[in-house]
């Protein structure tokens, strides 16, 4: 396993919420009892909600760039920070882990975590996410159960009292637990499961969620899971996504299913316990958001275009083809935020970004770099098609002036184009041909572009 480098000396890589900070934490916070957290790939905390940040005895503020080592004792730090490698490196969650909470303040607590990867929007780990809650009366409720059967076996009033104890769990629970039998109808379901269907007793009992009106790739998906236990009686979960019955987008259920066998050892049933994740998928996409575009134009940010650019080179071993990548600077625009103000300047960029849309294709990717930068990745760039074409697009929709707050700004731009169909290149090696030939194009009296081919820079356009 690659070792961790070290989280004092590798700068925390945590985004600007902006204007989303107050949404992100009304979401977070609205888990009530859940501790929440996200972190690097150092597993330095980058965002936790209140609840994980009062059981540590600090502030969510303070939570920030803090790892587990800062929290607990050193065993137990290297313990954690295990999980989240293997997560890191597998890309595999770690599900419903029990242990006992070592705070000081917390003796005697059973706390149960589960961890994901967190990953940005083309799929690469950038992190770890997940929750931890207290299970302290679930584990009480099993010990004390467990202790009542051992003792009194053969005494029916003692189990009586099991099976009521176990019911009082099971119908306090906040968890939708229900219990399915071998044709996955309905055999059981406790209040919070019917509170969460918003459903019944005598709708549910003896039906399949088939028959209920769940469908499609929600159903294919939760009926194999439920299959795989009742084959092999291994445990399981599940995340499924359903649509909203009130227009809000997606609603999001994480499951974990077990085997209910009977006396002589044989599955007759699945046991299966849901939480509305939904908030928590909310927050993971809203701080994904966050981390790979500007906030500003909502155009993608430099980080994502740099990865999306490697992996479109690296996909060229497999797949031959041809991409461009295209380098934009506005001309003079240093002189409107000196004459016209900050505000002018960041007008005339949200303009720049819809404009930029407006000429791409949706499946080039449109990057703001920093500033007065902007990046175009074509890809795939289809035959026939001239960079030089795309590149005069470029540049003639920046030719129409900005209407501001202060009035009309007119503008231009230099833009500078590479072309790439050698997987040995590098993103940082394209982009680097394309910021060359810009600045030929400034050289040679800006407004127009300058292609870069075969090492170096050939006038297009004017």
């Amino acid at each position: 396993m690659t070792p961790r480098p070290d989280p004092d000396t590798t700068p925390l890589a945590t985004p600007s919420l902006g204007l989303d900070a107050l949404l992100l934490t009304n979401l977070l916070a609205a888990q009530d009892g859940t501790s929440i957290f996200f972190k690097d790939r150092h597993g330095r905390f980058i965002r936790v909600n209140a609840e994980c940040a009062r059981l540590a005895g600090r502030s969510p503020e303070e939570m920030i760039g803090l790892t587990d080592r800062d929290l607990t004792d050193e065993e137990h730090a290297a313990e954690l920070l295990a999980d989240e490698e293997r997560i890191l490196a597998t890309g595999e969650p770690m599900l419903a882990k029990r242990e006992f909470d070592r705070l000081a303040d917390q003796p005697g607590t059973m706390v149960e975590t589960s961890k994901f990867p967190l990953r940005d929007m083309s799929g690469a780990i950038i992190g770890t996410f997940g929750w931890t809650r207290d299970v302290t009366p679930w584990a009480v409720a099993g010990e004390r159960m467990t202790r009542l059967a051992e003792e009194s076996a053969e005494a029916h009033l003692d189990l009586v009292l099991v099976e009521a104890q176990l019911r009082d769990v099971l119908e306090g629970s906040s968890e939708a637990i229900a219990k399915h039998d071998r044709e996955l109808r309905y055999e059981y379901i406790n209040p919070a499961g019917l509170r969460l269907r918003r459903s019944t007793h005598e709708r549910m009992i003896g039906r399949t969620d088939r028959e209920l009106g769940m469908a499609g790739e929600a159903l294919t998906t939760w009926e194999a899971a439920l299959r795989r236990v009742l084959e092999t009686g291994q445990p399981g979960a599940v995340e499924i996504s359903v649509p909203s019955t009130q227009g809000a987008g997606e609603l999001w259920f994480h499951t974990t299913l077990s085997a209910n066998r009977d006396a002589h050892g044989t599955v007759v049933a699945v046991l299966s316990s849901t939480r509305d994740v939904t908030e928590a998928k909310r927050a993971e996409a809203d701080l994904l958001r966050q981390a790979t575009h500007d906030s500003l134009t909502g155009l993608a940010n430099r980080a994502l275009l740099t990865d999306r650019l490697d992996h479109a080179l690296k996909r060229m071993k497999r797949h031959p083809g041809r991409l461009a990548v295209l380098f934009l600077d506005l001309d003079g625009f240093k002189a409107v935020n000196d004459q016209h103000g900050h505000a002018a300047g960041d007008q005339l960029l949200v303009e720049v970004a819809r404009r930029l849309r407006q000429v791409t294709r949706d499946e080039d990717t449109v990057a703001r770099f920093g500033g007065d930068e902007f990046v175009i990745l074509c890809d795939p760039l289809p035959d026939g098609v001239r960079v030089e074409d795309i590149a005069a697009r470029l540049v003639e929709a920046m030719t129409a002036p900005v209407t501001t707050d202060v009035g009309e700004v007119r503008l231009s731009a230099s833009v500078g184009a590479a072309t790439a169909d050698d997987p040995r290149l590098t993103a940082a090696m394209v982009l680097r041909h394309a910021d060359s030939a810009m600045y030929a194009a400034k050289a040679r009296g800006r407004n127009g572009f300058t292609v870069f081919l075969d090492g170096s820079s050939v006038l297009a356009h004017p």
